[in-house]
C-alpha cells in the first residue's frame, strides 16, 4: 500500500504544469524609456553581462538573477527593437560569446555584471523570485508570446542603428 501512496504522489507531482527547465520568474523591469541607439546600447550591455555571468569564475549570478537578465534582454529585443530571434542573436548573442575568445573579457567585463543587474532593479526589476512561480510563468508565457507575435514579427518594421540592414 505504501508503494501505492508513494507512486501515486509522483504521478501527481509529474502531472502539475513543469516551469520551464527550472527557471525562476521575476519581476521585470520597465524598459519602455529605452529606445533606438539606447535600447541597443543597453541590450548589448545586458546579454554580454548575461554570457560572463554564466561564463566568468566569480561573476555567477542567482537563477533569479539570471532570469532578470535574459528576460530583460528579451524585452529589449523583441519589445524595444522588434528584433528577429535571428537578428537577435547573429546581432547581440554571437558578438557576446565571441568576447569570450578575449582572456581578458572575464577581468574587465565581470564588475559590469552586477552594474547592470542593479540598473535593472532600479528600472522596477527584483532579484528576488516571485511568490507564485505558476501564475508568473503564465504571465510570463502570454508576454514573451505578445512580443513575438506582435509587430516584430512584421517584416516591415525596420529596426534602427546596428540592427539596420541595407
Amino acid at each position: 500500500m505504501n508503494r501505492f501512496i508513494a507512486a501515486s504522489a509522483l504521478c501527481l507531482g509529474l502531472a502539475t504544469p513543469a516551469l520551464a527547465d527550472g527557471k525562476v520568474y521575476v519581476q521585470l523591469p520597465d524598459l519602455s524609456s529605452y529606445a533606438n541607439k539606447e535600447a541597443e546600447d543597453f541590450l548589448h550591455q545586458v546579454v554580454l553581462a548575461n554570457v560572463v555571468s554564466s561564463n566568468c569564475p566569480g561573476f555567477e549570478v542567482t537563477d533569479a538573477e539570471w532570469s532578470l537578465l535574459t528576460d530583460s534582454a528579451d524585452l529589449l529585443a523583441y519589445g524595444q527593437l522588434k528584433l528577429s530571434v535571428d537578428d537577435f542573436d547573429n546581432l547581440f548573442y554571437k558578438p557576446a560569446f565571441g568576447a569570450l575568445d578575449d582572456a581578458t573579457t572575464c577581468k574587465t567585463e565581470g564588475p559590469a555584471v552586477e552594474t547592470i543587474l542593479a540598473e535593472l532593479v532600479a528600472q522596477g526589476g527584483s532579484r528576488e523570485p516571485l511568490a507564485d512561480q505558476e501564475a508568473a510563468y503564465t504571465e510570463w508565457r502570454a508576454l514573451m508570446d505578445s512580443l513575438q507575435s506582435g509587430p516584430a514579427a512584421d517584416e516591415s518594421v525596420a529596426p534602427t542603428g546596428k540592427t539596420k540592414t541595407k
